[in-house]
Order: structure tokens, then sequence, then C-alpha cells
């Protein structure tokens, strides 16, 4: 499991406790990096997860959970930092791992852009990813960002899920190639889907 914009590293306790993944932690805040590499719930990256390697300056919040590297959120920000960035490809390369069975991508607008950079090759290996998308955000709205990421997503056998009322805070991606599913449940989660593509008109603008 691949826990991206880890905070303080609840999610992945959880999964850990409850079922004994081996997970990776990736947390571009070094002080929420080093409380991190203290509880020993599995591989900490100090970086932010991204569309390529490199550099880029995270800008730190009054609530360290909001901390981006994408800038113009609305929110003036209490300090910045240059963090590293690391690709998808670059994590698998780092930890060994050939294939990443759930993804869970809270990364504060980083996740438009590193769903259409990374490759299909990456993608066909990812069984399910968790994304909270910031389509909310003044900067992001009105550009149908979610709805591009989920075509993106769907046409290499995603079906995707909204777990949220109103935004796109909470949804899942389940990949068909990857996950077993029965007839029923495939058909079940394509009308889910189809039936949010319908209400979308009528739900507020920004998403």
């Amino acid at each position: 499991m691949v826990d991206a914009g880890a905070h303080r590293g609840e999610f992945s306790a959880i999964l850990r406790r409850d079922y004994g993944c081996r997970c990776v932690l990736i947390e571009a805040n070094p002080e929420l990096s080093n409380h991190l590499k203290g509880l020993s719930i599995g591989t900490v990256i100090n970086a932010a997860l991204g569309s390529k390697d490199g550099r880029a300056i995270l800008h730190v919040q009054e609530n360290l959970e909001g901390s981006s590297i994408v800038a113009g959120g609305g929110v003036t920000s209490k300090s910045t930092v240059e963090v590293e960035t690391i690709s998808l490809q670059s994590v698998l390369s780092r930890t060994g791992f050939d294939h990443i069975d759930l993804l869970k991508l809270d990364i504060e607008g980083a996740e438009f852009e590193l769903i259409e950079a990374t490759p299909d090759k990456i993608w066909a290996g990812v069984s399910q990813i968790t994304v909270e998308f910031h389509d909310f955000v003044p900067r992001f709205s009105h550009q149908r960002l979610f709805q591009k990421a989920r075509t993106r997503l769907q046409a290499l056998a995603f079906v995707a899920t909204v777990m949220s009322f109103r935004t796109h805070g909470d949804v899942l991606f389940l990949n068909c190639d990857r996950v077993k599913l029965t007839s029923g449940e495939r058909m079940r989660l394509r009308y889910l889907a189809r039936l949010e593509s319908r209400l979308a008109p009528y739900l507020p603008a920004s998403l």
C-alpha cells in the first residue's frame, strides 16, 4: 500500500493493524516525515508525490494536512520549504514493488497532474486508488479536472465510485483488470459511475 500525503500515518496505521499490509508512506513535510519515521509503520519517503522527479516548493499551512506543492489554493502559507518530488514510477523503483494493491492520494491538488502524467503501464499495476480530489479549491474550480482524471483512468479499465456527497473528496477507483469482481458487481459499479455522471450537471458548478 502506498500512502501519499501520509500526514501523521493514521490511514496506514489502520491498514497495517487490520490487514498486515506492507506500507510505504510518502510525506513532503519534513516535520511530519520525521514523526512518521518514529512510528515504525512502514517505509517513509520524505518527498511529495508528483508527476515527475525533481524539486518543488512546499507551501506549509497552519493546518499541516493542507500543505501543498501547488501554489494559489486561496490560503496564505505559514512558511515554505524546498522538498523533493518523486514520481510514482520512482516510488516503485525505490521500494522494489512491482505492483500496488492500494494507492491513497491526498496530495492537495497535485493529483490532477499526477494522474495525467503517470504512464499507462504504471497504472496497469495499481489495483485500487482512493483519492481526495481538490477541485473545490478556487484555483481548480470550473475546469472539470475531476472529469478529465476520471476519463483518463476509465480508459485504463478503472471504474470510479464517488463516496462523498456534493464534492469529489472521497473517490474510489477499482482496476477491473486486477480486482476480481463478479459480473454483477461490475454492473453495479458502472451503474453508480453513470449515475454520478448524470447527476453532475445538477451539482455545484465547482464540481
